[in-house]
């Protein structure tokens, strides 16, 4: 049985933080749990690979070979590209929507699926995890590559839309099951689990949803998730929205590298940090 989890942050909402996460995701596998990683960039925004590579270096730090775009155009694996110890990453394409139609139009459109299983004693010789960040869609690349996973992190954000978000991903991967199936035997492809978590709560609630300090929303969201936690297993917690955060995407660095800089390790980020870490270690584990 494979070791090799594959883990992809997908939710038809932008803005909700999914980047972020995969990359703390990935530096919490590597710093606390010394696995080995591989990202794959599947939002032509390229934030993730922008994390790794600045916008200005990847003309000459990034060939046609190392996009997610060789997942489609050839017969060839990607190459990835080392962009720190222990993690690689296969870079993003700003022109992968332009790939689309040619994707659906494809004999059997289940490109990734054709590459894992090829490349699969290759991957799994190389790495741990391999985590996916999507384009914020239901479209045929992000059924690619929900379908090639082992778990989907259904991320949801303090909005009067968020938790009908994650339904709609739960219904999502269940209905691709049924698609991507082998028409002889109609077994799935499929076996992803979707975890849901929440992101961007004011710390005031996250520590105390009872606390009047707070705003309304956030506590009322905090208090609907711990009753679904309760209820439901698939139902992780949820991440604070603190200075931290915000510094590891400004500076590019992980939480997990400001975690031990004396700008940012101050007592009271103490217990956020032990928070994260938790959090991450849930679904890590799952």
């Amino acid at each position: 049985m494979s070791n090799l989890q594959i883990i992809t942050a997908n939710i038809k909402k932008g803005g909700v933080g999914k980047t972020t996460i995969i990359y703390n995701l990935a530096y919490y596998l590597q710093k606390v749990k010394h696995q080995r990683v591989l990202l794959a960039d599947f939002d032509e925004s390229m934030n993730l690979t922008n994390r790794f590579i600045q916008p200005q270096k990847q003309a000459s730090s990034i060939k046609l070979e190392n996009q997610v775009t060789r997942f489609f155009s050839s017969e060839q694996a990607p190459v990835p590209l080392q962009v720190d110890e222990g993690i690689d990453l296969i870079a993003g394409d700003a022109k992968l929507s332009a790939w689309l139609k040619e994707i659906q139009e494809g004999k059997q459109r289940n490109y990734l699926l054709s590459w894992y299983y090829a490349n699969k004693k290759a991957l799994e010789e190389r790495y741990d995890y391999i985590l996916f960040d999507t384009h914020n869609d239901h479209s045929m690349i992000t059924d690619n590559v929900l379908a090639v996973s082992d778990e989907v992190l259904a991320i949801a954000d303090v909005d009067s839309d968020s938790m009908g978000k994650l339904t709609e991903e739960q219904n999502y991967v269940e209905a691709l099951k049924k698609i991507v199936a082998n028409p002889m035997t109609g077994e799935s492809f499929v076996s992803a689990r979707v975890l849901k978590i929440g992101n961007k709560v004011e710390a005031e609630a996250a520590k105390n949803p009872n606390c009047s300090k707070a705003t309304k929303d956030h506590r009322l969201f905090v208090q609907a998730v711990q009753t679904l936690m309760s209820e439901d297993e698939s139902f992780l917690g949820y991440f604070w929205q603190r200075g931290p955060f915000a510094k590891a995407k400004t500076e590019n660095q992980s939480l997990f590298h400001l975690k031990t800089d004396p700008r940012y390790n101050k007592k009271n980020n103490q217990l956020f940090y032990e928070s994260s870490e938790a959090l991450f270690e849930r679904i890590a584990q799952c």
